[in-house]
């Protein structure tokens, strides 16, 4: 009767264990499993792990071969249309989205998409300072503009492509359409969505960009922000020791020689691969004290700050749930507060920091917990990464993070 079990559960095993290495954001190892798991599962999971390394076409190919033979599945209707917008693609994706939906209306983003392609234009590496604005402690931003009008525009890589409250959107005389709901945060909201005709950011030239706007985005909150998507049009280094923002073509190997150049004087610490999930959620792997095995959504838009007494302001560093704080050894009272000092280091990939201030979200399942199955355990915000200069080269899907030479005094000196 054993045997028999075994035998019937046997071919499920490789299949079972290739989900919960995906869950649990190791995505090698789901790679290597799927592999061995019957021709569908493979292309599905396949699918997945190629599609959040960055190899859209080869995403594109795992989800013909489940059309082909499930043509009825819908699962990963939604990330396939992204990956034909990843490789900037608009009508292919619209042609995509038209076959699955049948005559359900095609949403406005998408129809905005195919009107008016997106298209970014940088003959060579250019730098933009990081101007003098309040937040630029907690939120940096540039100078940029953005059809004639002269701004500061924030760096959130949590965010999409330029994103503004609907009353900005406005006065910049942005057409919106309404796009559904959507979260700001933890807050449930509408979201809009509109055409930028030109950003420029230095030497750099956007044409049509996408616009995101949420009416919480007001008072307090009016600001206009840069997402993951405009970085993700260029090699960029967010340099915040060095106050600026760095900007080069993709694929041209004697610009980027020229950008790594301006970056000489820093010392390299740590390279390692992120995930990208849907349009703008990066991902990496992380840890919290002895726990190793975590994965971070890294959002620099993530403004926790907070100012008690007469001491400065501090911003949070990590913003997660109470029961994932408890999980990792934090008391439940302390880990139910709004924030705390961690005696626990954190770590994003190598990098680890300590004496971190982290704060709680007062949601139980936020909107983030999940990116595509993948478990996410917090947030990780500008206070960690504010320590270096941040490359992201979404070619490779790889991050690199210098940090300033520690002088080498003499020996004497010591």
């Amino acid at each position: 009767m054993t045997r028999t079990c075994r035998q019937r559960l046997a071919p499920d095993a490789p299949a079972r264990a290739a989900w919960r290495a995906w869950t649990r954001g190791d995505i090698s190892a789901a790679e290597r499993l799927a592999q061995r798991t019957s021709p569908l599962r493979r292309a599905h999971l396949l699918f997945l792990t190629s599609y959040v390394q960055g190899r859209y076409e080869e995403a594109l190919g795992h989800h013909a071969i489940i059309q082909a033979r499930r043509p009825g599945r819908t699962a990963l209707d939604e990330p396939a249309a992204l990956a034909w917008l990843h490789l900037s693609q608009p009508d292919e994706a619209y042609a995509h989205v038209l076959r699955r939906r049948g005559k359900r209306p095609v949403p406005p983003d998408l129809q905005l998409r195919v009107d008016n392609p997106l298209r970014a234009t940088l003959d060579r590496t250019t730098q933009l300072p990081f101007a003098d604005h309040a937040l630029a402690p907690f939120l940096p931003g540039v100078d940029v503009t953005l059809d004639g009008h002269r701004l500061c525009a924030h760096l959130d890589t949590g965010g999409t492509f330029v994103v503004m409250g609907t009353q900005r959107a406005e006065a910049l005389g942005i057409r919106l359409a309404a796009n559904g709901r959507d979260h700001h945060g933890t807050t449930r909201t509408d979201v809009y969505v509109g055409v930028a005709r030109e950003l420029t950011l230095g030497g750099a030239t956007l044409t049509n960009v996408p616009v995101e706007a949420m009416p919480t985005l007001r008072d307090g909150q009016d600001v206009v922000l840069l997402g993951t998507n405009i970085l993700q049009q260029f090699l960029a280094t967010i340099d915040y020791p060095g106050q600026r923002l760095l900007l080069s073509p993709r694929r041209d190997p004697q610009q980027a020689a020229d950008h790594l150049a301006q970056l000489r004087d820093l010392k390299e610490v740590a390279r390692f691969p992120f995930y990208l999930w849907g349009d703008h959620y990066m991902f990496a792997r992380g840890g919290f004290g002895i726990w190793q095995d975590l994965n971070f959504f890294v959002d620099s838009g993530l403004a926790y700050v907070i100012q008690e007494e007469d001491s400065p302001p501090r911003q949070a560093c990590l913003y997660t749930t109470a029961r994932h704080y408890r999980s990792w050894g934090i008391p439940r009272a302390r880990a139910a507060g709004p924030h705390f000092e961690a005696d626990q280091p954190i770590w994003l990939g190598p990098l680890r920091q300590d004496k971190q201030f982290v704060a709680t979200s007062p949601a139980r399942r936020p909107p983030w917990h999940s990116f595509g199955g993948v478990r996410i355990d917090g947030l990780l915000s500008h206070a960690f990464l504010s320590a270096y200069a941040w490359t992201l080269d979404f070619d490779r899907h790889e991050y690199t993070f210098r940090e300033p030479a520690r002088l080498q005094l003499p020996a004497a000196q010591l």
